[in-house]
Order: structure tokens, then sequence, then C-alpha cells
């Protein structure tokens, strides 16, 4: 009888201490894990910031140096870029225990990230430059003329970049064609600048031009075509003559050459003669502010395809930190021991 008493309170005592023993167990797991999160979060943090700084630092500065370096020195701009590219390269190798003694796998994925910064600038900002950039750039080393008749040779205007006409100047809307492209489905319109003084078979030395805006014969509303006070415009730059030979492919997406097809298309029409080399004039009211819209077309594009570079990186960034950087949670209870 005190036998079975005995085994029945030694099995109550048992059982009251396994329920003590989980609510331990639960508590210590519980309170464990509260403070690995505090402390994993805050590495996660500080490793996402370390993640976005240096990488962030070389996409401004390689796409800085597209916007004011490029142009004026091909060598400082690859300085800057190759520098950006050893600094990734360095931390990479900064990384590996053999070097150190201590394995940093943070600091592999900084230079990760940074590698990948440095190209993304280099691709974004070449198509900027060469799309927009090298256009406005190319506006402020050239001149600007007044008083211009459209009865002058332009070749006499090498340099030019703007054109304030004389008052007899005008669009002949009658002679304007429009060219259909079958490549780009757009409409490139052409309509000949003629004065006072020109004969019907006198050649045409500069040409109004636009995109999609005119029908097939007898219309053009490019521009500024519509108000008839205007008398400016500014020179389509022929890209060929602002690029070196070996980067012309780079401009290759230019409408030049549609706009030239658009002239002998309208040659063909009205038998008219066009100049062996004639001046494309994008005619408006305000020159300057046409020109600037290059710069500012270049600055609205940067910032566009900034902010998705970013949004991708930071999101990078945070799964690195988080799925990669920090250590795995680790559930250890109360160890138990047998009687």
């Amino acid at each position: 009888m005190d036998s079975a008493r005995a085994h029945r309170a030694k099995q109550e005592l048992h059982a009251e201490r396994d329920v003590l023993l989980k609510r331990a167990d639960h508590r210590v797991d519980a309170h464990s894990t509260q403070k690995d999160d505090g402390k994993n979060n805050a590495r996660a943090l500080l490793w996402t910031c370390g993640l976005l700084l240096l990488p962030s630092v070389a996409y401004i500065s390689i796409m800085l140096a597209w916007f004011f370096t490029f142009h004026d020195s091909i060598a400082k701009f690859l300085a800057i870029f190759v520098c950006c590219l050893a600094a990734s390269v360095v931390v990479i190798v900064l990384s590996f225990r053999w070097l150190t003694g201590k394995a940093r796998p943070w600091l592999w994925w900084v230079g990760f990230f940074t590698f990948q910064a440095s190209l993304a600038a280099l691709v974004i900002g070449f198509f900027l430059y060469y799309r927009n950039l090298i256009y406005y750039w190319n506006y402020n080393e050239m001149r600007s003329y007044t008083n211009v008749a459209a009865a002058q040779d332009d070749a006499a205007f090498p340099d030019a970049y703007m054109f304030l006409f004389t008052e007899d100047t005008r669009l002949d809307i009658q002679r304007a064609v429009g060219y259909k492209s079958r490549w780009t489905g757009k409409v490139y319109c052409v309509a000949p600048l003629v004065d006072t003084t020109m004969s019907a078979v006198e050649p045409i030395y500069y040409w109004a031009i636009g995109e999609d805006c005119c029908e097939a014969r007898s219309d053009f509303h490019c521009g500024d075509a519509q108000d008839p006070s205007t008398r400016s415009g500014l020179v389509a730059l022929k890209p060929a003559k602002i690029v070196r030979p070996y980067m012309r492919w780079a401009v290759r997406g230019s409408p030049y050459q549609r706009f030239e097809k658009a002239v002998r298309l309208e040659e063909a029409t009205h038998v008219t003669q066009a100049a062996p080399d004639p001046t494309f004039i994008y005619w408006s009211s305000d020159p300057i502010a046409l020109k600037d819209s290059f710069y500012k077309e270049a600055v609205h594009s940067c910032v566009l395809w900034s902010l998705i570079y970013f949004a991708v990186l930071l999101v990078l960034s945070c799964f690195t930190a988080w799925r990669r950087l920090v250590p795995q949670r680790k559930h250890a209870g109360v160890m138990r021991y047998a009687d």
C-alpha cells in the first residue's frame, strides 16, 4: 500500500516537473528568440545600409561623369569608371579569409553590388549620352546666325546651331511631304524654306523637319509652323559629323537619314532641287529652349532609370542582408537530465 502511494507520488512529481520544464522551455525559447531577433534585425539593417552605400556612390559618380566629363575628356571618364571597378574588386578580395584571416561575406556582396552598379551606370549613361547629351554639348560649342536668307548657301555656316532668318523667309507648305517609314511606323515630314528672291528652280538649302506632324502631301504643322511670325529654327545636327567614325553605330537610331529620304521623295514629287548637303531645321520661335530640351530630357530619363535601379538595388540588398548574411535562428531549449 505504501509502495503504491509512493509510486503515484513519484509519477505526480514527474508530471509536475514535466509541466514546469515545458513552461521553462517555452519562456527560454521566447526570450532567446526575442533577443536574437533584435540583434539580427539591427545587423540586417546595418548590412543593408552598407550594401547600398558603396554601389550608390559608384553609380552616381559614373552617371555624373557621363553628364559632365565624357564629352570633354574620355580619359577622365575612363579613369572614374576604372576606379569604381577597382574599388569593387578590392572589396571582394578583402572579404576572403586567406587574406585577412577572417571571412567577411558582407564585403563580398558589397563588392559584387558595386561592380553591378558600375556596369548599370555605364549602360544607362551610354544611351542617355548618345540619345540626347551629345547633341546638347555640341550645340553649346556652335554659333548662332541672324538675318540669314533662305537663298544663302548653307555651306557658309558650317558651325551654325541656330538661325534667325530674314523677314521674307517662309515655309513652302504646298511643297511639304511626309515619308512614312515601314520600320518605325512614323511619318517624317519636310518642308522647304524659301524667300521672295528665290525662283522655283533654285536649290533648297534649308528644310524644316518634324515627326508625325504632317499629311502625305501639302500639310505641315511641325514645331511652330502654325505661327506666321516664326522666323527661327534649331539646326538638326548630322550624327555622322558629331561622333568619331568608330562610334557612328551608337547614333544609328537617329532619324536623320529618314529625313533625307523624305527630301528625295519631295524632289520626285514636286520636281524640287535640293542642295547636295541641305540643312535640316526644327522650326521654332524659341530655339534656345528647344536646345535645352535635349538636356532636360536626358535628366528626366536619368532620374526615371535611376529610381528603377535603386529600387532593385534596395530589394536585393534587403534580401541579401536578411536571407544571406543574418545567421539562421537556432531553437535551443532547456536540457533535461534523466533520473
